[in-house]
């Protein structure tokens, strides 16, 4: 009896050290999640450590003090997920050190700074993330961090296939309906038309959007059945073609039925047809924009049930940061509208990844969506101060650039104009230098056709190495400003150069030949 119980336990810790060996091999959490951990000094030692180090005296990493630092960081290794998940939460033991996150869509984590977010709830979406401890003291330690992330679920799209009815029937009553529908929240219904005479002869819901049978108070002929699908990501439908070929007997007593329904009338029964309100959003890629910009955006709303929404209008969250530009609009059955909004960044936002909501709110139905925000640090401030048409064929523009992060920068600048319906007709590009911490006013003249006048806008893009900034303004051109004109490639400061010329000319000219009337 004894050896039977030992055999017993023996098994059952088979299974448990199985069971954490998995665990551990997996990297699956008790929770449910996948987790990344660090509690050691290899694992610890994967990451980048600045005026900071691994004391195996305390089993954390701690501040270098015999390097006589007074801060530092530990930069963790690049913790790769395999695909786009939802990070959830960092947990973490020590003493005294502030942990900043990022997540990333590519393993050098390029362009997206560290943020500080609440580690209880990360809600950051990407396939790679990193954190970054920093220790300002001797009493600032990290020994251990979990980090934990789910799966994102992935859409199930609506389809549908048919089996049945195909062929010949040759009873009107019994028929299968087989087919097969994928989808998530799934509502079924069907028709049949006779495919001569094009009748629709049958209408009706599908309980379960499961296989079935249906009867047809037909005689012979040759039908089409249409299937219909609608679920939480779209629509789909088939159509299937048969003959029903009644015998006589049968089609005998269908009309001896009929004579009796002549005596005894019976209410018709009404046909249904099931009703969806629904809309879907399209989506948003991550807006990559700099502190204080304003971006021009537009959101896909498409009605994806069988019935018109109405008053549909868009809102933003309650950051702030977005604009509503578009008015409310009327979907019928599958149309699509833009809704309009702008995107306005604070000054003085720290860089890093944010989170923002849009909705859209019809008389019958609503849709949310959200998207991120990816902000980096302003690096130059960049205003059009004049814009100047001084010929007929030039246009200048006078432009200020100030630099704020202390570093000495070269700019490319592209300026363009475009008529009022979005052509470019001019444009230029040039390259300008500025010093750290200075402001600098610069000037750049766009060739133009001379029959060019009316209402235009003028667009100003900004390109650094990995930044950009972009600025759009009206702009009206009429006849040009200045002086009068002596040549088209002249300008307001060429005329004037001119008008010197010809007066210092002409003054020499007169004093020449006055002193030759004197000598003579």
């Amino acid at each position: 009896m004894e050896r039977k119980e030992a055999v017993v336990y023996l098994y059952v810790g088979v299974l448990i050290i199985g069971a954490l060996l998995a665990v551990y091999y997996f990297n699956l959490g008790l929770t449910g999640f996948a987790v990344f951990e660090q509690n050691t000094e290899s694992s610890f030692n994967e990451g980048v450590y600045s005026d900071t180090l691994y004391d195996t005296n305390v089993d954390a990493v701690v501040l270098n003090l015999s390097s006589n630092a007074t801060s530092g960081t530990y930069t963790s290794k690049t913790f790769d997920a395999g695909s786009s998940v939802t990070w959830n939460n960092l947990t973490w033991t020590g003493n005294e050190v502030t942990l900043e996150v990022r997540s990333c869509s590519t393993s050098d984590c390029a362009n997206v700074s560290f943020t500080t977010v609440d580690l209880n709830n990360l809600n950051l979406t990407d396939q790679y993330f990193q954190y970054k401890a920093s220790f300002d003291s001797a009493n600032d330690t990290l020994t251990g961090v979990i980090v934990d992330y789910s799966s994102i679920p992935q859409p199930v799209p609506v389809s549908v296939s048919l089996s049945e009815p195909v062929g010949e029937k040759e009873s009107n009553s019994g028929i299968p309906l087989t087919f097969t529908a994928t989808g998530t929240n799934l509502t079924c219904s069907y028709d049949i038309v006779n495919s001569v005479t094009d009748e629709n002869v049958l209408n009706s819901t599908i309980a379960d959007c499961t296989s079935t049978t249906f009867s047809l108070g037909e005689t012979s002929g040759d039908y089409i059945l249409t299937i219909y699908v609608l679920g939480n990501e779209g629509n789909d439908s088939a159509s299937t073609s048969f003959s029903l070929s009644v015998s006589d007997e049968e089609e005998t007593t269908e009309e001896e039925e009929e004579v009796v329904e002549e005596v005894v009338p019976v209410e018709p029964i009404p046909q249904q047809t099931v009703s969806l309100t629904q809309i879907s959003l399209g989506e948003i890629s991550t807006l990559d924009v700099v502190q204080g910009e304003t971006r021009e955006m537009s959101l896909s709303v498409q009605n994806t049930g069988n019935t018109a929404v109405t008053g549909c209008s868009l809102s933003g969250d309650a950051s702030g940061w977005i604009t509503i530009t578009s008015s409310s609009n009327n979907l019928g059955t599958g149309a699509t509208a833009g809704l309009g909004f702008l995107v306005n960044i604070p000054e003085d936002i720290a860089p890093g990844v944010y989170t923002r909501e849009l909705s859209v709110a019809c008389a019958e139905t609503s849709a949310s969506k959200t998207f991120a925000i990816n902000v980096a640090q302003k690096k130059l401030d960049f205003k059009i101060t004049k814009v100047q048409r001084t010929s007929l064929s030039r246009v200048r523009v006078d432009y200020s650039l100030a630099e704020l992060i202390g570093e000495d920068q070269d700019v490319q600048l592209f300026f363009s104009i475009k008529d009022a319906s979005g052509v470019e007709v001019a444009n230029v590009t040039q390259n300008s230098s500025i010093d750290a911490n200075e402001t600098n006013n610069f000037r750049a003249n766009i060739p133009i056709n001379s029959s060019l006048e009316g209402n235009l806008t003028l667009s100003a893009s900004l390109n650094l190495q990995q930044y950009s900034v972009s600025v759009n303004e009206p702009i009206t051109l009429g006849a040009p400003t200045g002086f009068f004109v002596l040549g088209d490639d002249l300008g307001t400061t060429g005329n004037v150069l001119a008008i010197i010329v010809l007066v210092i000319i002409g003054a020499a000219v007169y004093f020449f030949v006055i002193r030759r009337k004197k000598a003579s």
